[in-house]
């Protein structure tokens, strides 16, 4: 189970749950050790701990932007101490990272995760790989027999990385989409 302590908190651990390269994901760790500028030790809790696949470890402290160098100064003080037995990496994450559009993508990614249909997919990337260039999400909606369930099906292949939008931002039945080659 995921905690959040704040909204920013919830944007971050959603987008980090629908990477597909995300193995475990874990809530207030690790707790690591800095050191102030007249020498007395501190703790830092960070927000989330990320296993990926490949098993590469990060540590992930959630702050506003507007403490970064804060943020990035103790992350020095800590790096000075050996935390390679816990994790490979520190990284930041703020509200630039964890933007409302990344957040509801990232939350219909997930949505889609839970309602998988197999014919519906294979039917959608069929439909998909014989549209030409770049074609609107809601192309692929268009005189299917189950609105919902195609939906589900756009979302996991771009999940998938078998469709990819054209533009950043919220993806809607509007936002035009390609096939990679």
């Amino acid at each position: 189970m995921v905690f959040h302590e704040s909204e920013l908190e919830h944007r971050v651990s959603t987008i980090i749950q629908a990477r597909a390269d995300v193995r475990e994901l874990h809530s207030q760790f690790p707790v690591l050790p800095f050191a102030d500028d007249d020498g007395v030790l501190h703790d830092h809790t960070f927000d989330f701990y990320v296993v990926f696949d490949d098993g590469y470890r990060v540590a992930i402290a959630v702050k506003h932007a507007r403490k970064q160098a804060q943020i990035l100064d103790m992350f020095d003080r800590i790096a000075s101490h050996d935390f390679s037995h816990v994790a490979d990496d520190m990284r930041l994450m703020t509200e630039e990272d964890a933007t409302y559009e990344a957040f509801y993508n990232a939350h219909d990614i997930l949505r889609a995760r839970e309602h998988f249909d197999e014919a519906e997919y294979e039917t959608t990337l069929w439909i998909a790989k014989r549209l030409v260039g770049r074609f609107r999400f809601g192309e692929l909606l268009r005189g299917c027999p189950h609105i919902g369930a195609r939906r589900d099906a756009v979302w996991q292949l771009i999940d998938h990385g078998h469709l990819v939008p054209l533009s950043p931002g919220r993806i809607s039945d509007l936002t035009w989409l390609t096939v990679p080659s």
